[in-house]
């Protein structure tokens, strides 16, 4: 069932985006090319239409059916309808930005109420687990974590979409090892939604990879950092054991770390991390003359890894988990002075060029 499920989503998500290319086509709703385009004609903007139809209609095909007492995933708890509410707002914020650009205060301030209204329905991460130290219970903290958490990691999804693949192919890497968890859990409606995101995701990716026909948009992108966040929190709050946290924000770790380290590094360098630019490490990687299938291929490769370590880091004792940790720490300082390393090798052959630096939506 749940293969055929994966199947339904990513039929109907491919069908969606293509019919959302012509909409925009039709309706110039277009990503033009700028300084900092990764592109240089017009390309439709609307192509996270596909991936919210891949994710709700095979939902919605689903109560139909347990109503009629056919379901053999029933997937209609509270905490779905909160999670899926909360992630169509997200999306219409998105759209919204993606039609008439809201200013960036008043976006940010649709994106937490979004992320109140899933604390005030019992959303929380209430607890973390550090090994050797046990469990750490958040209390009233648990509130301000995860409203926090909700839009910020929205907002990472959203600033990392911007080359071909990325965040369609993290967003099939995500919902694979959040299956695997959810499975792990017993959770079998974050399963179904884990599965459904995978498949929206690919759908969408035919029409994104290796050539970009369309653009996810913010619809797209806010919506997904907003869907994978709400499934760290269920799965956090809902699983009896302390480890899981920390091993569903390794899952997202690579993304994480490439926001955290692109804004300290603004930051001790003094420069305005409100300000547009070019400084993420995927970025970076691109001005140095890298093919957008190379770096794409290259950050899948990083998701699979840590994901791996995830998995493994909750079945394990406190001092394997140490060692994990330690492990995944390594991973991405390699990566980071690779990224420094291709940098230098550039400028010292004298071939450094003016790459074209990925916009949002590529």
């Amino acid at each position: 069932m749940l293969g055929v499920l994966f199947l339904l989503s990513a039929a109907t998500s491919y069908v969606i985006t293509r019919v959302s290319i012509h909409v925009s086509l039709r309706r110039r709703v277009l990503d033009l090319p700028s300084a900092r385009s990764s592109h240089s004609e017009p390309v439709p903007r609307l192509g996270g239409m596909g991936i919210l139809c891949g994710l709700y209609l095979p939902v919605l095909g689903l109560w139909l059916v347990e109503h009629l007492g056919f379901a053999e995933h029933a997937i209609g708890s509270r905490e779905v309808m909160v999670v899926l509410g909360c992630v169509a707002g997200m999306a219409a914020t998105g759209l919204w930005d993606d039609l008439h650009t809201l200013r960036p205060a008043t976006k940010l301030v649709m994106q937490l109420l979004w992320a109140a209204l899933a604390v005030g329905f019992g959303m929380r991460v209430d607890s973390v687990s550090v090994p050797f130290t046990g469990v750490v219970m958040l209390g009233a903290l648990s509130w301000i974590v995860t409203i926090l958490w909700l839009p910020g990691f929205s907002n990472v999804y959203n600033f990392m979409d911007g080359i071909n693949g990325l965040a369609a192919g993290t967003g099939m890497i995500y919902g694979g090892f959040f299956f695997l968890l959810a499975r792990r859990e017993g959770d079998t409606e974050l399963m179904v939604l884990a599965i459904l995101s995978a498949g929206s995701c690919l759908g969408f990716l035919v029409h994104n990879f290796p050539a970009a026909r369309t653009f996810m948009g913010d619809i797209g992108s806010l919506s997904l950092g907003m869907l994978f966040a709400l499934f760290v929190v269920r799965l956090a709050q809902r699983s009896p054991h302390a480890s899981t946290f920390v091993a569903l924000v390794l899952v997202c770790v690579v993304f994480l770390y490439d926001a955290a380290f692109t804004i300290l590094r603004r930051i001790r360098r003094r420069e305005n991390i409100f300000q547009a630019h070019r400084a993420h490490l995927y970025q970076r990687l691109a001005q140095t003359g890298l093919t957008h299938a190379r770096i794409t291929g290259l950050y899948l490769l990083l998701h699979g890894l840590v994901g791996v370590l995830a998995l493994a880091y909750v079945a394990a004792s406190d001092a394997i988990r140490v060692g994990i940790l330690g492990l995944v720490v390594l991973i991405l300082l390699v990566f980071t002075f690779g990224v420094s390393r291709a940098e230098r090798r550039v400028t010292r052959s004298g071939a450094v060029r003016g790459v074209e630096t990925p916009g949002p939506g590529g």
